[in-house]
């Protein structure tokens, strides 16, 4: 009897231990992301604009990988490290045709010669280099709304569903203005839902 009561003492103790890391890695977690939405927020801000979004991306990876471990779907952080890596390779696909653009401007054209066909030769083909980078941008928002659709249902908090479908829209609609807009909402929604994330694990999803 005596070994019985030592035992289940034991398990008690390792379960409040268990628990009490969970609701501290939660707290970091939650923490992180929220951070690092904001900072994504920020990015519209002239000369730290990249800095920022480039700290908010790492913190908001940081964060979904504690999410995953903690809610063991690995997904979750799958989604979004394939998003930020499809939107990273869109940036420099424009720095590429930007530098292209200006580099054939330059070497192509002679001094006293202005063919037409050159022009219209690099017009289309910028043209359907920004097509590529559109359905990049497309496509890593669609995973990275999926991650957020994830995170809500293990955590309960609708925003994160919310915000990642306004992230989704707001890339779709890019090509105007509005579209920028309606990120930078989705980034604030998604910033209340980490902040507002409860501190417990659901059992279920």
């Amino acid at each position: 009897m005596t070994k019985i009561k030592i035992c289940k003492t034991l398990n008690n103790h390792d379960n409040l231990l268990g628990g009490k890391f969970m609701n501290e890695s939660l707290s970091t977690s939650k923490l992180l992301g929220g951070i690092g939405a904001i900072l994504l927020v920020l990015t519209i801000t002239p000369y730290l604009g990249a800095i920022s979004g480039l700290v908010g991306i790492i913190l908001i990876l940081i964060s979904l990988n504690m999410f995953s471990k903690i809610y063991s779907d690995p997904q979750i952080f799958r989604n979004a490290l394939i998003s930020f890596v499809l939107a990273i390779i869109s940036g420099f696909v424009v720095i590429l045709i930007v530098g292209i653009t200006f580099f054939s401007l330059f070497t192509m054209m002679g001094p006293f010669s202005y063919p037409s066909h050159m022009f219209s030769s690099i017009g289309i083909g910028t043209i359907f280099a920004f097509i590529i980078i559109y359905l990049l941008l497309i496509i890593s928002a669609y995973y990275l709304k999926t991650s957020f659709t994830l995170l809500s249902s293990y955590t309960g908090v609708n925003l994160f569903r919310t915000g990642g479908l306004w992230y989704f829209i707001g890339t779709i609609l890019t090509i105007v203005i509005i579209g920028i807009l309606i990120n930078l909402v989705a980034w604030i929604l998604i910033a209340v839902a980490f902040f507002t994330t409860p501190e417990e694990v659901k059992s279920s999803v």
